[in-house]
């Protein structure tokens, strides 16, 4: 047990507790907090000796020693929020959902971040949280995390363009990936409202909006049962854009 080996355990752990914590499933508030802790160490304790990630001695003065761990900090944030954003994908479709099918006013406590979204919008993250773990999307965020110490582990000034354009750009994509989950039921909504406008139109007397909202619930609850295997192929292609955002951004770190 060596001043350099536990240097280099503190960075580790730095940088496995901040992806945890902004990570999907990883970082929800109803995991325990002792779980998260022994997670968080063992992750930590398993990488120091594979990967031994300190190439000198601990710094002399305080204000690299700081420098050093907030560098840490913001690669494990920069880990677990990529990721993070796939989920927020499916929880943003079904937000959609909720809007066009007149259920945005029922509110729900998400237990994984808690706070208040609405019913689709819990189903839609819940069971892409479920195809995450299926599709071994945690796996990956472990091996993104291991490979990120095959670069140099400097977050600067020079590098900030680079993770602020493969930022947007997987914002944009995770955008893009809702309207894309939430298409089948946006396409029916609009069609029923049409009818119903047609409707009110023909017999002004009629409350047509009011009258026709269970039929286009109805009508749209089945779009989203026969949609629903297109989110099992949204969250796949969101986790690999992730990954690949990643790794642009690492890759520009490693330059």
């Amino acid at each position: 047990m060596t001043p350099a080996l536990l240097f280099a355990f503190l960075l580790v752990f730095v940088r496995c507790s901040a992806m945890l914590m902004s990570s999907p499933v990883f970082g929800a508030q109803n995991t325990p907090l002792p779980v998260r802790i022994f997670t968080t160490l063992s992750i930590s304790a398993a990488i120091t000796l594979v990967v031994n990630p300190a190439k000198s001695a601990p710094p002399a003065d305080m204000g690299a020693f700081v420098l050093a761990v907030g560098n840490e900090a913001v690669a494990g944030l920069l880990l677990g929020f990529f990721m993070s954003l796939v989920l927020q994908a499916a929880q943003l479709a079904g937000s959609i959902m909720d809007m066009q099918l007149g259920l945005s006013m029922s509110q729900i406590l998400n237990p994984i971040s808690g706070v208040q979204v609405t019913v689709l919008a819990q189903f839609k993250f819940m069971l892409g949280t479920v195809l995450y773990l299926a599709m071994n999307g945690h796996h990956q965020l472990l091996t993104a995390f291991a490979n990120s110490y095959k670069t140099i582990p400097a977050i600067g000034v020079d590098t900030m363009p680079a993770i602020g354009a493969n930022l947007l750009a997987l914002v944009s994509g995770v955008c893009v990936l809702a309207l894309q989950i939430a298409a089948p039921v946006i396409a029916v909504s609009l069609v029923i409202d049409a009818a119903l406008g047609l409707i009110s139109k023909a017999v002004p007397q009629m409350q047509a909006m009011v009258v026709g909202m269970p039929a286009k619930i109805l009508v749209g609850m089945i779009a989203l049962t026969v949609s629903l295997p297109a989110l099992a192929s949204g969250i796949q292609s969101g986790v690999g854009y992730g990954m690949d955002s990643l790794a642009r951004v690492f890759q520009a770190r490693a330059k």
